[in-house]
């Protein structure tokens, strides 16, 4: 047995030899003796903060999924190329052209998204399995066991002691030398085992060695969370290895490059991420054990054993320590605990909170990308309101039976939520922002300065939630579950602005249109932004002390709303009648003015009410809401009155809108008001005590007239929405198509009175001939700039030299006249990955060109099957030769075709050409067009044909 203060090093959670517990939990403070007595509360359970470590292990797979579809090349190309094409067939000004491109794109988008799902999936099943195998391998370490004779019965009568009954309770395993640790393990079915070191099983009859030691073990089979925290002592390990692994194309085939390296800083920060909440997960899990130890009689002894623990030399605590030092888990014996849910803590859930939200948000777009405006945002909303709720009430209820501090957590959740935000937007997931992650410190600053206050709200709620818990029923599971359900909903409608918010950097126009009409109208939010008038009319005078007489205080309030209705709602009818709108934007303009004037009308008594301290802040809530919701009343039957509103959509206008605003007002407004210290309920007064903030208000809401009414908030006011042109409308926006060509054109003949087309050409009549294909092409082609021939290249075999210099042709070249070339190419799209170009050349010959160079042009195509040109870089294109018919034009027409490749295996790029010579008297014509890595377009080919050789008659 080892004397106390000569145990050996912590390991895994557990207690060492000499009674010091090592990697378990705990807090709190009891008595000296070793009762062995079960306290009447349990440890609390953590699953809340498993969920948490769960979320951001499925964001670093989506992650890792989407790094993987950008690394490899075969699923990553024809999803670039997707891209280009349709957005240049789909140009996004008007919205039946992006909902066009959104089809075009679905299936690609949807076929990375699966990647991404894939990748969570296998994040979960690493969890998975670390849950299986780690139990296994501590097992493994229990080869030799030992038999202590009463141990085992002292172990069984503190397990009935502390509620566990024969079917839950836990296998004993005496662990031989060198083992010095106890600690508790176990897989996800079957028993726990808690392994007791010798020394710590031959004192079983010395209760104050042996008894805590069991109790603090059994805390943690109490807690049923022994199987999740084996493996979250190796999730550190997984997401900068999973982010290494998806890359790993990437990096053998084309070296490290600003993608790769985006996406590993963003999982690395996610790593530090998760192992600084893993960690304060295992030694908060640590305190639980240590404070149920106490609250069975085990506190002093306990303190003894962790205080002889630290006589030895200690190595110096880290930021990822998974278990607290002896000296700080004695010291916390003796006093009271710390309040949970500070500013770290905030920190912690709310990055998480973020960090789930974006991922959720890309891979939901991915896959519903054709819907994605519905499913994508209420998707991701609800899972940032479901992790932040989940991460803070639970703590906020605890911390609800002190007082003051509620700014600590609010404020940790806010900074958390916008500084993940602006990384999120500044390191995307690969791919989900645009093609690549190409940071933009604007946007992301921006995105960051709207979730931040939106984070604090939500904080906000749940601390009134949490007071709620405390001042009604405690220990009511149901009226916790009802609770967290209002919190989730609540966060719901208070984020649900957030993904259109974000848009404002590069969209403004469209995020304001979207608050002004879309936003009253979803029905949702605006039921859930209900919620905290709910809140405030159960919060009323709840745990707050004495109260005023009930009459005398529903005086006071009602003369301050009444007076911010009266001076709200009539300084904006008496507006409308003196300036009325003479032009359907006035008339807009006017009632979007009436709209945030009610909604300020309502805020104004809040903030009045709540920093006089006339009332709580539940009062100060119902009482702002029924003043907003009265000017908003007022406002529109004056505007029936006036003839300015008919129909339901009128109506949902002039009600719902002031109500949605005053709702995010309100919510924005709650994380100041709630870091309020707490004071008694408001004491009896004078009869005229209400004048001050009657006074108060109407200086106020006067204030806020004048402002919105006369010089307006500069870029507030959206236009009504424009409707999908339909008709000759949306003929004029459609793109244009080319021609299609005749089925059987036959040969070009001079018409009468028009040239003709074998003649001599003069320079400007080819260069007229070459530029008539500009008519026939489609949106999203250009004139780009010449380039050389890029010459150098070498043929092998050098047989089909002829065919793929079009040497054929050279022996024209000594009676050429003319000679002019034009070229067209596909503008860049956003991955340069798809691209098509069209070679137009008119050619005039002093004598009349011989049928006998088509000839030979088809004798070199069949006499070269195929063949690769080699470029000076060492760069190879393998072209295989086919044949199609040649169109009917000219005298005499001669076509061949090349299947293009490069590359190969996952990087293997391909394409398609096309050569076309039409003879026509002393002229020949050449269309060369290319498409890499998307179709040939056939009509597009024609039609520039036909064009060329039409353009010799102009």
């Amino acid at each position: 047995m080892t004397a106390p203060g000569a145990g050996g090093a912590h390991h895994d959670g557990g207690t060492a030899a000499d009674g010091t517990t090592g990697g378990d939990r705990g807090g709190g403070a009891g008595g000296t003796g070793g009762t062995g007595v079960g306290p009447r509360l349990p440890p609390d359970r953590l699953g809340w903060l498993y969920a948490l470590v769960l979320a951001s292990l499925i964001s670093v797979g989506i992650s890792a999924g989407g790094l993987y579809f950008l690394a490899d090349r075969s699923l990553s190309r024809p999803w670039a190329a997707a891209v280009d094409v349709c957005t240049r067939a789909h140009p996004v000004a008007a919205a039946q052209q992006s909902a066009a491109r959104d089809r075009c794109l679905a299936g690609q988008f949807r076929r990375r998204g699966v990647v991404m799902l894939a990748g969570a999936g296998i994040a979960l099943g690493a969890a998975a399995a670390l849950v299986l195998v780690l139990p296994l391998a501590d097992r493994r370490r229990l080869r030799r066991r030992l038999t202590v004779p009463g141990a085992q019965e002292r172990f069984v009568d503190l397990c009935d002691r502390n509620w566990l009954a024969a079917r839950h309770r836990p296998r004993l395993v005496v662990a031989a030398p060198p083992a010095r640790q106890a600690y508790t393990t176990g897989g996800v079915v079957g028993r726990s085992t808690v392994v007791l070191p010798a020394a710590v099983a031959v004192a079983h009859a010395d209760t104050a060695r042996f008894d805590p030691v069991v109790a603090h073990e059994l805390a943690h089979v109490l807690a049923r969370d022994v199987a999740w925290a084996s493996a979250v002592r190796a999730l550190v390990w997984l997401p900068v290895p999973a982010v290494l692994a998806a890359g790993l194309f990437e990096v053998v085939f084309f070296g490290l490059n600003a993608t790769y390296l985006t996406a590993l800083g963003r999982a690395a920060v996610v790593a530090v991420l998760t192992a600084l909440l893993a960690a304060g997960l295992l030694r908060r899990r640590e305190r639980e054990a240590d404070r149920y130890a106490a609250d069975a009689g085990h506190a002093g002894h306990l303190a003894a054993l962790l205080r002889a623990g630290t006589a030895r030399p200690t190595r110096r605590r880290r930021l990822l320590a998974r278990h607290p030092d002896p000296a700080i888990r004695a010291a916390a014996l003796g006093r009271p605990a710390d309040p949970p849910g500070g500013v770290t803590h905030g920190l912690a859930v709310g990055a998480v909170a973020m960090l789930a939200m974006s991922a959720a948000d890309a891979l939901v777009r991915d896959l519903f990308l054709t819907v994605q405006a519905t499913v994508g945002p209420p998707v991701a909303v609800c899972v940032g309101s479901l992790l932040l709720s989940l991460g803070l009430l639970p703590t906020l209820v605890r911390r609800a039976a002190g007082a003051g501090g509620w700014w600590r957590p609010v404020l940790g959740a806010a900074v958390g939520f916008a500084v993940t935000a602006f990384l999120a937007t500044a390191l995307p997931v690969p791919g989900s922002s645009g093609v690549s992650a190409r940071p933009d410190v604007s946007v992301a600053l921006l995105v960051a300065a709207f979730a931040g206050p939106l984070a604090a709200s939500v904080a906000g709620l749940c601390v009134l939630l949490a007071r709620l818990v405390v001042a009604r029923r405690p220990g009511s599971v149901g009226w916790r579950s009802a609770t967290y359900l209002v919190a989730v909903a609540a966060g719901v409608a208070v984020l649900w602005p957030l993904p259109a918010l974000a848009s404002v950097p590069t969209d403004g126009h469209a995020a304001r249109a979207w608050l002004v009409f879309a936003l009253p109208r979803s029905g949702w939010p605006l039921l859930a932004l209900l919620v905290p008038v709910l809140v405030g009319a159960l919060l009323r005078g709840a745990g707050q002390g004495r109260r005023r007489p009930a009459r005398r205080w529903d005086r006071g309030v009602v003369a301050v709303v009444l007076t911010a209705v009266l001076v709200g709602a009539g300084a904006a009818m008496w507006w409308t009648e003196l300036f009325p709108p003479h032009t359907l934007a006035e008339a807009n303009r006017l009632a979007q003015q009436r709209w945030l004037l009610c909604a300020l009308t309502g805020w104004a008594v809040l903030v009045v009410l709540a920093l006089g301290r006339r009332a709580g802040v539940g009062g100060a809530l119902t009482a702002g809401w029924a003043a907003g919701t009265a000017a908003a009343l007022l406002q529109y039957a004056h505007a029936l009155a006036t003839g300015r509103a008919d129909g339901l959509d009128t109506a949902e206008a002039h009600l719902l809108a002031p109500l949605a605003w005053l709702g995010y007002l309100v919510a924005v407004t709650l994380p100041f008001l709630v870091s309020r210290p707490a004071v008694p309920g408001p004491t009896p007064s004078a009869p005229g005590s209400a004048r001050a903030p009657v006074a108060a208000v109407g200086a106020l809401a006067a204030l806020l007239a004048v402002a919105v009414l006369g010089p307006g908030v500069p870029g507030a006011y959206a236009p009504l929405p424009v409707a999908a042109p339909t008709g000759a409308a949306a003929a004029s926006t459609a793109p244009v198509a080319p021609p299609t060509p005749d089925a059987t054109p036959g040969p070009t003949r001079s018409a009468p009175g028009r040239p003709d087309p074998g003649r001599l050409l003069t320079r400007a009549e080819a260069r007229r001939a070459a530029g008539a294909v500009r008519a026939v092409l489609p949106p999203g082609w250009r004139v780009p700039l010449q380039r050389g021939d890029g010459g150098g290249s070498r043929i092998d075999p050098s047989a089909c030299r002829p065919l793929a210099e079009d040497a054929y042709l050279d022996r024209l070249g000594g009676v050429e006249r003319v000679r002019e070339r034009a070229r067209y190419a596909t503008v860049p799209g956003l991955t340069a990955t798809a691209s098509a170009e069209l070679v137009i050349e008119i050619r005039s010959h002093a004598e009349p060109v011989p049928a006998s160079v088509l000839a030979e042009a088809e004798s070199a195509r069949r006499d070269c099957p195929r063949f690769t040109a080699r470029g000076a870089d060492g760069s190879a294109v393998g072209f295989a030769v086919d044949a199609q018919p040649p169109p009917a034009l000219g005298e005499q027409s001669w076509r061949v075709d090349y299947r293009l490749s490069a590359g190969s295996g996952r990087t293997r790029i391909t394409g398609r050409s096309a050569f076309v010579i039409v003879r026509a008297g002393h002229n020949l014509v050449t269309v060369y067009a290319s498409a890499i890595m998307e179709s040939l377009d056939e009509r597009l080919l024609d039609a520039a044909v036909e064009a060329a050789v039409a353009g010799l008659t102009d």
